[in-house]
């Protein structure tokens, strides 16, 4: 049980890291670049999180 808690803590401190990635990468973007993704500035948080923790 111990390790099961150490091992989802271990993915979920990974997940965070990549979603930590991929906010800083689509802030980098410019309006057009963001929109060709179908995405506003304002969506970029949401869509970070729904692509590396699911449906979150």
């Amino acid at each position: 049980m111990a390790f099961d808690l150490l091992t989802g803590f271990v993915r979920d401190f990974r997940a965070s890291r990549r979603v930590a990635g991929e906010i800083a990468r689509l802030n980098h973007m410019n309006t057009a670049q963001l929109a060709d993704l179908g995405l506003e500035r304002s969506d970029i948080t949401n869509h970070a999180f729904r692509k590396h923790y699911g449906r979150r």
